[in-house]
């Protein structure tokens, strides 16, 4: 016997007609119609709930955009952001990296006008909460002095960071209208007690962490930097002076501890 088809494509059209209606109204709904056929007290307040629950994630994340940007110019972003943005994630925590996407976006002229600096900014705000989010990671600690023959990793709860803008210095009192001659460098990193920190750092500090990052061996490490920047003299005594202070904040692990058991694989990371 044969099967008789349902006709289900038109309940399913009009379900999918409704939700986009709904979803458009709740993004922005000066701009678009409430959805027929639902209680309009009702959908207002959730129309304001989902808005306030967004903008208060938004502002709790980028406090210094926020503090810096009046109500007026704040409250237009965040709602072009919930009526024009597209977010590939169903996660809430990934919203503040949805907006990043958002103020990404440098061919979006339709998009209020920002500082130049906002992106960065921005970031570095959202570095904080990402690295409180982030997994852990099977580090293992240790307060011993490092030594040029140890084998070292970095910590994958370690980010090094640059930026064209001093945004650590950002804020009502320190707002630039043009990025200074020199970048901005910091290590972001969460510690042995889930304390997350911002250290300023070099170029030359970044740079180490990119070739320990490699696999090479401390005193390659060191030897490489000499030939790169030029200089002839031998750098191990003052690198390990770095290192060893960024193996005090946690940002710098022994590879192999000093139990003798296997230490974090140099390949892990956020």
């Amino acid at each position: 016997m044969n099967a008789v088809a349902l006709p289900e494509q038109p309940r399913a059209a009009g379900f999918q007609t409704t939700q986009r209606t709904f979803a458009a109204y709740i993004r922005d709904p000066k701009r678009n119609p409430m959805p027929s056929g639902v209680d309009e007290r009702r959908m207002r307040v959730y129309a304001r709930l989902f808005y306030n629950n967004v903008e208060r994630f938004l502002a709790e994340t980028f406090r210094v955009f926020r503090k810096i940007t009046s109500d007026t110019d704040w409250h237009a972003l965040a709602r072009d952001f919930l009526r024009r943005h597209r977010a590939t994630s169903p996660y809430f925590s990934q919203i503040p990296e949805e907006f990043l996407e958002y103020l990404g976006d440098a061919d979006d002229g339709a998009r209020p006008a920002v500082p130049p600096f906002a992106l960065e900014l921005c970031h570095y705000e959202w570095v904080r909460l990402a690295l409180r989010l982030a997994a852990d990671a099977d580090c293992v600690y240790d307060d011993v002095p490092l030594s040029a023959d140890d084998a070292v990793v970095v910590s994958p709860l370690a980010w090094p960071l640059r930026y064209v803008y001093p945004v650590h210095r950002i804020g009502p009192n320190n707002q630039p209208v043009a990025p200074p001659a020199q970048p901005t460098f910091l290590i972001a990193h969460r510690d042995r007690k889930d304390r997350v920190r911002f250290a300023a750092a070099t170029a030359t500090t970044l740079r180490l962490l990119q070739l320990i990052g490699e696999g090479r061996a401390l005193r390659d490490c060191f030897a490489a930097l000499a030939s790169e920047t030029g200089g002839q003299r031998d750098l191990t005594r003052t690198g390990m002076a770095a290192l060893n202070g960024l193996h005090e904040r946690d940002v710098v692990l022994r590879a192999t501890p000093l139990d003798g058991s296997a230490g974090v694989s140099p390949a892990c990371g956020p």
